[in-house]
């Protein structure tokens, strides 16, 4: 009996140490990066745990290239990073994409040889569109651009993100949205993709319309099926602006809310378990997050995957700030702290490395 119980005892202590070291619950080793429009340089905080203690800390470093200055309109959410490759994108709202590669090494003038341009294709365009949100899978190499119009969306798929050359131009290459409209939203990881569409035509075996999350893959939203939809109705969850950020470690989606522009004034990021894609339409979030007072213009967020963070920037109209949130644990109910980026600067991006270290 006594030999059971010290090897019960001692499973139970390596269960608790495995648990410890939960990648998903963990914040240790991560860094912050994000795009200055008017000096066209990116932001680096190597440390989130020493920002989040000290969040009057200037950037680590402030890296430059003559490359910058093709992103300087930056694309609402057009920063993403490949955690598996250690490259940043910047995306600008026309659709010219900016590679920095081998980012974490980086700390001042990138060399040329690790910062190429490219764009997406003039051909295949929607009317009057602007490019939003961006999201690199970095199981498959591949890069997510949110592209809406005047009364469509479409969101591009760039494979092999990471060896696209110097001035080429990726042709269009659509994830299908099945008449959607106003799409301003994706996060993807492992071979799902998660879009957010304001509106659109009704979607799914119930015909549901209204403000949707849809999940699918780099082939599409399947449009006939309830697995692919979470919407809301009364109260009302889901609004403009729909930000995305995929928790790969806990299976979390995270919707920001843009509360001025939305009319709404609960708390302004909703939290969905992927499991609830396969519950039906209309399912109420697992949980909510932020603070209406504190952050009634969000309009970006952001979050590592494997570590325990998520960022966010305020935003009104095409104006972006100096001002950015950042949640520690953001499941466990901490508030945000908010850190001010350099006197001047305008940030409409950013994303977080969780294997900075």
């Amino acid at each position: 009996m006594a030999s059971r119980f010290f090897l019960g005892l001692a499973a139970s202590v390596l269960l608790l140490a495995a648990g410890c070291k939960d990648p998903g619950t963990s914040t240790a080793g991560s860094a912050l990066y994000t795009f200055d429009s008017t000096t066209n340089q990116v932001f680096i905080w190597t440390d989130l745990d020493t920002l989040y203690a000290n969040p009057a800390n200037p950037p680590t470093y402030e890296l430059s290239s003559s490359l910058f200055s093709q992103v300087t309109n930056l694309a609402w959410g057009g920063v993403c990073f490949d955690q598996n490759r250690g490259i940043l994108y910047l995306v600008s709202d026309t659709g010219t994409i900016v590679r920095v590669s081998s980012i974490r090494s980086q700390t001042g003038t990138v060399p040329s040889a690790q910062v190429f341009s490219f764009s997406l294709s003039g051909t295949g365009r929607l009317t009057n569109s602007s490019f939003g949100q961006a999201s690199v899978d970095a199981a498959n190499d591949t890069l997510y651009i949110t592209e809406n119009g005047d009364s469509a969306t479409q969101i591009w798929v760039v494979s092999g993100a990471s060896t696209q050359t110097q001035n080429a131009s990726v042709a269009l290459q659509s994830l299908q949205v099945s008449g959607d409209t106003g799409g301003t939203g994706v996060a993807a990881a492992n071979g799902a993709v998660y879009g957010f569409m304001a509106n659109g035509g009704p979607v799914g075996i119930n015909y549901v319309t209204g403000p949707r999350i849809r999940k699918g893959t780099a082939a599409g939203f399947d449009p006939s099926s309830n697995l692919t939809l979470v919407s809301t109705q009364s109260p009302q969850i889901l609004g403009i602006y729909g930000s995305l950020a995929f928790d790969t470690g806990d299976g979390l989606v995270f919707a920001a809310r843009h509360n001025t522009d939305s009319g709404i004034t609960s708390q302004p990021i909703a939290i969905f378990t992927t499991g609830q894609f396969s519950a039906g339409p209309y399912q109420a979030p697992n949980a909510q997050l932020g603070s209406a007072a504190a952050q009634p213009n969000l309009r970006v967020i952001a979050h590592p995957g494997i570590k325990d963070w998520l960022v966010g920037l305020p935003g009104q109209g095409s104006t972006g700030y100096n001002t950015i949130f950042l949640w520690r644990s953001p499941t466990g109910g901490t508030d945000a702290v908010a850190v001010t980026a350099p006197a001047g600067s305008v940030l409409k991006g950013l994303a977080v490395d969780g294997n900075a270290s």
